[in-house]
């Protein structure tokens, strides 16, 4: 099976389920993330030449992750406790799977190239998010001091941003390398602000103010710089890579607005942004309008090669610097 077939067979299942199935909102989040959003980021996460045996398992796994999709989508429609959390379960192991070949890359390579190690951090967190659905489906919320919307939208951000962000990140870095043959200064910055930026988010809304609106305004100035950063270079994309991204971008931008004017009021007591209000354009916007397009942006550029550590050294791919329209 090709990564392409893989997540047609998931879309045609979600429409299927969004038409038989009593579906809310974070259902339908985690869902799109089970059947499309991670095995596209899997296909990302694979370099265009790969070395590792853990990129081959992730190949593997890009291609072949629909059944475990299935679990997942499982997991969230039965309502049965037992019968959730073993669902839920088998996904995480497919998950956990995922973060141990990230593991595994830092492993055998070292922390460097940072394009690659932001890459690895992505696929990390999804075994994060494998164990934040099991610990929502177990009912979590009964015996922590959050309630169960609190826990189920960790589980999402553990699905979304925490792994979104940081494997475009990557492939992002991997383009730069492959134009200019290195990422340079700024952007092992904006990688460290990618990998820590997630958990900050999550650990904010568990804290509450003032400490939320501190992490979201150091996240949303990190996602602002990275948005601006890839529109620069839409002028080398093609056509239907450029509109994904030029959306995926837009829709980041504002979200990411409206997540920190809805901190602002909270810190200060100010009514701009409701809860409501924040959760539609917080979550909807980016999980559609950020990472759907930008998932599917940074796939239609295609595999991008990665540098390889000989020893000591890191040797940039071949293609360095002879890419004109991506």
């Amino acid at each position: 099976m090709t990564a392409k077939l893989n997540v047609g067979l998931g879309a045609a299942v979600i429409l299927i389920w969004l038409y038989i199935a009593d579906v809310d909102i974070v259902s339908a989040a985690l869902v799109l993330s089970f059947l499309i959003l991670i095995p596209l980021l899997l296909h990302i996460a694979v370099p265009k030449r790969p070395n590792m045996k853990a990129e081959f398992i992730l190949r593997w796994l890009s291609q072949r992750s629909f059944l475990a999709g299935i679990f997942g989508l499982a997991s969230v429609t039965f309502e049965p406790m037992i019968l959730s959390i073993v669902l839920a379960s088998i996904w995480f192991l497919f998950m956990l799977i995922v973060a141990g070949c990230g593991a595994w890359r830092i492993y055998r390579r070292g922390l460097y190239p940072a394009e690659e190690t932001i890459i690895d951090v992505g696929l990390l967190f999804t075994g994060v998010g494998g164990i934040w659905l099991i610990l929502w489906q177990a009912g979590i919320d009964q015996i922590l001091p959050y309630d169960e919307l609190t826990m189920s939208l960790t589980t999402v951000h553990y699905h979304y941003s925490a792994v979104v962000i940081p494997v475009l990140t990557g492939a992002f870095g991997r383009l730069l390398v492959s134009l200019r043959g290195d990422t340079g200064t700024a952007y092992r910055f904006l990688a460290i602000g990618a990998a820590i930026g997630s958990p900050l988010i999550a650990l904010g809304v568990i804290q509450g103010p003032p400490l939320e609106l501190v992490y979201v305004t150091i996240y949303a100035g990190l996602l602002y710089w990275l948005s601006i950063w890839w529109m620069m270079l839409l002028p080398k994309m093609t056509l239907r890579t450029k509109a994904c991204l030029l959306l995926a971008c837009t829709s980041l931008l504002v979200s990411m607005g409206v997540t920190f004017l809805y901190a602002f009021g909270v810190t200060f007591q100010v009514d701009i942004i409701s809860y409501n209000m924040m959760f539609i354009w917080h979550g909807a916007v980016n999980a559609i309008g950020f990472s759907l397009f930008g998932v599917l942006g940074w796939y239609l550029l295609g595999s991008l090669p990665k540098r390889k550590r000989l020893g000591s050294e890191v040797v940039n791919p071949k293609e360095a610097g002879h890419h004109e329209e991506l």
